[in-house]
């Protein structure tokens, strides 16, 4: 079985990559899997830290299918309010070994309270300048348990609480703890959606985009509340215009990406060939206006 080190070495192409649920809808999608396949994907897996079953499902669907594994944890808790977990975190870098992954993505969110998993209602990161020196040392420890750097990723959010910029506050953690960073587009989005002020606006000048080794994409939906809009990723949802475009204008900016991961639990499998078949297509022309750049 590949690993990213091999498939997608720094400076070279990314990686395109999907992810659906294995627990749960992996016998419906696998069939699709050979319309997926290539020297360039990967696979995205998302378990629980102990879930050793779903990772030994994962690695045996990467090596039938000549998949690079991709590992987004569901309990790596980066700005919980309970102390590190150092069993949980070691286990997580069991599974981060046998899936020959150099980094291991999760969101700027509490993922557990009092050992609870909130995965269904995580609490994201308050946009406040203190919060960064929480998270800096939480980031810097679960790294040197792990044995592989922790990919910080922009989050999704239902209503704001700050007013500091939240693209910054990331590339503040991931430089100052030595950590590299997830760009998810949707997210962008959605936080411009709750916020009020517009996708370009909301990235800075100075956003850390040489520490940007992965990326996500899915579909938003945006709803009406009494407060006004709010917004919500749909991983099953298509991919709108205004999306793609967002990414158009933002991705050449990485040139250092790696993998490319359309996010798609609860899709059909005929929309995920074609999602995945238009990112690839998309992916090339970041490239082409990265260079240009």
């Amino acid at each position: 079985m590949r690993t990213v080190t091999e498939a997608a070495p720094p400076g070279g192409p990314p990686l395109v990559a999907f992810s659906w649920d294995m627990t749960t809808e992996h016998d419906r999608l696998a069939p699709f899997a050979g319309q997926l396949t290539g020297a360039d994907r990967a696979f995205m897996v998302g378990p629980y830290a102990r879930d050793m079953t779903t990772i030994d499902e994962a690695l045996r669907f990467c090596e039938q299918y000549d998949l690079v594994p991709l590992l987004h944890t569901l309990d790596l808790d980066l700005c919980g309010l309970d102390p590190i977990d150092e069993t949980l975190v070691k286990q997580l870098g069991v599974a981060a070994r046998r899936l020959g992954v150099e980094w291991v993505t999760t969101d700027l969110a509490m993922w557990t309270k009092d050992g609870e998993a909130l995965v269904e209602a995580l609490v994201p990161m308050p946009w406040i300048a203190d919060a960064v020196d929480y998270v800096v040392p939480r980031v810097a420890r679960m790294q040197e348990l792990l044995g592989v750097r922790v990919a910080v990723e922009n989050s999704s959010y239902a209503y704001v609480i700050g007013d500091a910029n939240p693209f910054t506050l990331q590339s503040e953690i991931v430089v100052r703890a030595d950590a590299v960073m997830v760009y998810d587009v949707g997210h962008h989005l959605i936080a411009s959606t709750v916020s009020g002020i517009s996708t370009d606006d909301l990235m800075p000048a100075d956003y850390a985009w040489d520490r940007v080794v992965e990326s996500h994409l899915s579909g938003v939906t945006v709803l009406a509340a009494e407060d006004g809009p709010t917004a919500d990723d749909q991983h099953a949802a298509p991919i709108s215009e205004e999306l793609w475009q967002l990414a158009r204008r933002h991705m050449p900016e990485a040139r250092g990406l790696r993998a490319m991961v359309a996010e798609s639990e609860g899709i059909r499998g005929e929309d995920l060939v074609t999602k995945v078949g238009r990112l690839a297509a998309e992916v090339e022309i970041w490239r082409k206006d990265g260079a240009a750049r």
